[in-house]
C-alpha cells in the first residue's frame, strides 16, 4: 500500500500542475477576467490498475489503511496538499472541493469514508456548504397593510389581527437583517383604511393611506419608521384599491431594475373603491381599466346601493371590479403581487343577506396576486405571523447559492447499505433549523437528498453506513473497490451538477 500511496501522490502533483496551467490559459481567453464562477468545475479523476480503482488525488484517515478518499481543491489552485488527517466528522475545514472564487466559494462539497470498529463496515459522510450569491441584484418589497378597524380585536370578536401584523412585520424585517441581507432588500409600507381615518385630511379630501418609502431593511431608522407607522389603533373601512395603487406606484418609481414584490395583508372585502369608467371582461372576470375621481363607498359591504353602467357598457354592482382592476394594473407593470386573506368571511351585502359566500370572497381574493399559488389564508393571528415569517424565509432563500438543491448518490457494486437510514445534521456556523433541513432517503440502491437550501455560513452533513460484500464469489482482498457510483450535487434548478469525490475501500 505504501508504494501505491506514493504513486498517487506523484500523480496528484502532476495533475495539480496541469490544472494550474489550464487555469492560466483559461484566464487568457476570457477577456482577462479573473472572476471564477461555480460553472468552473474541478472534477475528481480515478485510477484503475492492478490494485483496483481509487481517487487519483487522495487522502487517508490517520492510522487507517483500508479506505482512501478524494482530496479537496479548487479550479484555480488545483488539488490541496492534505494527504492525511483524522477524519473527525466535526471537522469542517479539510478536503472540500470549492466552486467559484476560491477565497469566497459559491458552495463547497466533500465526501469521505472512514473505517468503523467493525471490520468491513464504513461510515460515509457528505458535506455541503452554501453561501450568499455574489453580485446579486436587490429586491424591492412593499408591504400593503389593511389598517381598517376590523383588524383590531375589539371589533372582530377578539382576534388581534392588527397585533399579529405588527409583530409579523417587525420579525420580517429582523429576519432579513439577521440573514445578512439588510443591504440587499429594500422594504416600504403602504397602510390603507378609508378616507378621513388615515393619512390626514377629512372624509372628502383625506387620501385613505399612509406611506413609508422604500429603504434598506437593515437600517434601524427604516425599521423604526415602518414599525411606528403601524403602531396607532387601526380604524375605518377597507379601501384596498388605494393600497394596491400606492404600493404599485412606490415600486414603479424605482427604475433600478430590482425585482419588485408587493405583499397585501387584508382581512375582508373592499368597502371603498373608485368609480369605474371603463372595464374589460377577461376569463369571465370584470376588471376596471379606467377610474373616475369620485368613489363608491358602501362602507360595510362590497355591494353598491346604486349599481351603474360604465362607459364600456358593463354593470358595476360592487367594489370588486375596481379592486381587481387595480391589482391587474400592478401585475401588468411587472410587479409580483402576493396576498394574505386574514380570517375571511362572507359578505352579507346591502340589499339582502348572503351577497357573497366565504368561498366567493376567497375566489375573488385569489385573483389579486400574480397567480393563485401566491395567495394564502390565515385563520388565526398566529397564522399571520407565520405567513410573514415564511415570506422572509423565501426572500432570504432567493439569495442562497443552493436553492432547492439535490444530491444523487448510488451505491457501489461491491458494497451494500448497512441499513436504510441516513441522518442529516446542521454543522455550519449558522444553524439550519430542523424544520428546514433537507430530506435524505435510501431506496433502490441510491441515497437521494432533496429540498436543500443553504446560504452564508450554513452547512449540512449527511451520514450513512456501508458494508463491503466479502462473500461475493468474485471478491478480491487487498483490492480497491469504489463505494459509490457517480455522486452529484445539483445546487439549483438549471445549474450544472458537480461531482463529489468517490471513496474506495
Amino acid at each position: 500500500m505504501t508504494k501505491m500511496t506514493a504513486k498517487v501522490a506523484r500523480t496528484g502533483h502532476l495533475f495539480a500542475v496541469l490544472l494550474i496551467l489550464i487555469s492560466m490559459l483559461t484566464g487568457l481567453v476570457t477577456s482577462g477576467s479573473s472572476v471564477v464562477t461555480a460553472a468552473a468545475n474541478i472534477r475528481p479523476t480515478y485510477q484503475t490498475d492492478a490494485n483496483g480503482t481509487y481517487p487519483t488525488n487522495s487522502w487517508q484517515v490517520t492510522g487507517q489503511q483500508n479506505v482512501i478518499n478524494q482530496r479537496g481543491g479548487d479550479q484555480v489552485s488545483g488539488w490541496d496538499n492534505n494527504t492525511i488527517w483524522n477524519g473527525d466528522a466535526t471537522d469542517t475545514t479539510n478536503s472540500y472541493l470549492k466552486f467559484g472564487d476560491p477565497n469566497n466559494p459559491d458552495y463547497q462539497i466533500r465526501k469521505y469514508a472512514k473505517e468503523t470498529n467493525t471490520r468491513g463496515l464504513y461510515d460515509v459522510y457528505l458535506n455541503v456548504k452554501g453561501n450568499t450569491q455574489q453580485n446579486v441584484k436587490p429586491v424591492d418589497i412593499v408591504l400593503v397593510v389593511d389598517m381598517s378597524g376590523s383588524m383590531e380585536s375589539k371589533n372582530n370578536g377578539g382576534t388581534d389581527r392588527a397585533g399579529a401584523v405588527r409583530t409579523g412585520v417587525k420579525n420580517f424585517l429582523t429576519s432579513i437583517q439577521n440573514a445578512g441581507l439588510g443591504d440587499y432588500v429594500n422594504v416600504g409600507l403602504i397602510g390603507f383604511s378609508s378616507p378621513g381615518y388615515i393619512g390626514g385630511g377629512n372624509k372628502t379630501t383625506g387620501p385613505g393611506y399612509i406611506r413609508v418609502g422604500l429603504g434598506k431593511a437593515g437600517n434601524t431608522s427604516q425599521q423604526q419608521a415602518i414599525n411606528s407607522a403601524l403602531s396607532p389603533t387601526f380604524n375605518g373601512g377597507t379601501y384596498t384599491q388605494i393600497g394596491l395603487r400606492q404600493g404599485s406606484a412606490m415600486l414603479n418609481a424605482d427604475t433600478s431594475g430590482n425585482k419588485k414584490m408587493m405583499i397585501l395583508l387584508t382581512d375582508g372585502v373592499p368597502t371603498f373603491s373608485d368609480k369605474v369608467k371603463n372595464s374589460v371582461v377577461e376569463n369571465g372576470t370584470l376588471y376596471g381599466t379606467n377610474f373616475g375621481t369620485t368613489r363608491d363607498e358602501p362602507g360595510y359591504t362590497a355591494e353598491l346601493k346604486n349599481p351603474y353602467i360604465d362607459s364600456s357598457g358593463d354593470y358595476i354592482y360592487d367594489t370588486w371590479p375596481a379592486t381587481l382592476g387595480e391589482a391587474k394594473k400592478a401585475k401588468d407593470s411587472g410587479n409580483e403581487v402576493h396576498a394574505l386573506g386574514i380570517q375571511l368571511a362572507g359578505d352579507d351585502g346591502y340589499w339582502s343577506e348572503g351577497y357573497m359566500s366565504d368561498e366567493d370572497v376567497r375566489q375573488n381574493m385569489e385573483l389579486i396576486p400574480t397567480s393563485p399559488d401566491l395567495y394564502e389564508d390565515a385563520d388565526s393571528a398566529d397564522a399571520v405571523e407565520a405567513y410573514l415569517n415564511n415570506q422572509a424565509k423565501d426572500i432570504v432563500k432567493n439569495f442562497n447559492t443552493i436553492i432547492d438543491g439535490t444530491i444523487t448518490d448510488p451505491i457501489g457494486t461491491q458494497f451494500q447499505y448497512a441499513n436504510n437510514q441516513a441522518t442529516v445534521t446542521s454543522v455550519g456556523k449558522q444553524t439550519v433549523p430542523a424544520s428546514e433541513l433537507p430530506s435524505a432517503t435510501i431506496q433502490d440502491g441510491q441515497l437521494t437528498v432533496n429540498h436543500m437550501n443553504l446560504g452564508q455560513d450554513q452547512e449540512v452533513q449527511i451520514h450513512y453506513q456501508v458494508r463491503i460484500k466479502t462473500e461475493d464469489a468474485g471478491f478480491k482482498p487487498d483490492f480497491w473497490y469504489q463505494m459509490n457510483g457517480e455522486t452529484l450535487l445539483t445546487p439549483k434548478a438549471g445549474a450544472a451538477a458537480v461531482d463529489f469525490g468517490i471513496p474506495s475501500g
